[in-house]
């Protein structure tokens, strides 16, 4: 029995407390919808969403992960994720649907909530049957912080049109096409599409100034213009969708004939 410290490093609850930093946001997002604060919304989920990318690394980095970090992180994704974006969208359009909007954004929040759920019981199950699979890099179905993003593209768009002066913005805001687009996002959520995941991003160490660069040129675009930045961020992830599918039936099929995958943190950059 692995006996419990009397104290604990205030560095070993970085982790938890950058967990808890998303839910709050993703929280505080349906606060400013309630106050038609539409694109402090929005990005408060994208903050929520950033904070999600690092708690994971936080935790590895200073060797904190715990089974409570894990499962305040399946809480923190339901709640930032799930409910938010669900709510946030269905006071902004779908409320106008009355019962069917209602619906509609509890379809999402369940959607998310067994996406979430397969996610946790799978990852057990696959790690302890094949640990080294590089089939295990690949994540099945939309991840749950890019599902809540691409849920509230209609959203965004609606924003980039109207700051463009296009008369053209009432069109994403149309109940029918928010709704229909959001049970589209849930069925990807919970689908068995292989997608990309992070595990497969691995920079070459001669080539770590230029991707510093890209992703400060990021940042600075999510800060001077936000709403051209994520909408080409969600465009160019939904046509990698095909892309990520083809790539994981080709390593499968290698796979199953016998290949052999390096460890990608092994490959050392020539």
């Amino acid at each position: 029995m692995k006996k419990t410290p009397k104290k604990l490093s205030l560095h070993k609850l970085i982790p938890n407390i950058i967990t808890l930093s998303a839910m709050a946001a993703g929280v505080s997002a349906v606060k400013f919808a309630i106050d038609h604060r539409w694109e402090t919304a929005v990005l408060a989920i994208v903050a929520a969403t950033f904070l999600d990318a690092f708690d994971g690394a936080a935790a590895r980095l200073l060797k904190a992960s715990s089974k409570l970090g894990a499962e305040l992180d399946s809480l923190s994704d339901f709640v930032a994720f799930g409910v938010a974006p669900a709510l946030v969208i269905f006071l902004w359009s779908m409320h106008e649907m009355g019962r069917w909007g209602w619906f509609i954004a509890l379809v999402y929040v369940m959607a998310l909530a067994l996406r979430l759920a397969r996610f946790n019981v799978q990852k057990e199950e696959d790690e302890e049957a094949c640990p080294n699979s590089p089939l295990l890099r690949y994540f099945t179905g939309v991840p749950s912080p890019v599902s809540a993003g691409l849920c509230l593209l209609p959203m965004i768009v609606s924003f980039l049109v109207v700051d463009y002066g296009l008369d053209v913005g009432g069109i994403f805001k149309m109940p029918v096409v928010v709704g229909g687009w959001t049970l589209y996002i849930s069925a990807l959520a919970v689908s068995h599409i292989p997608t990309f995941s992070t595990k497969q991003i691995r920079v070459p160490y001669r080539l770590r100034v230029i991707a510093l660069g890209f992703f400060g040129l990021l940042i600075a675009g999510l800060i001077n213009d936000p709403w051209p930045t994520l909408t080409l961020m969600g465009v160019i992830y939904l046509l990698m969708l095909p892309i990520g599918y083809l790539h994981y039936k080709r390593t499968e099929r290698a796979v199953m004939q016998g290949e052999t995958f390096p460890d990608p943190d092994d490959i050392e950059d020539s």
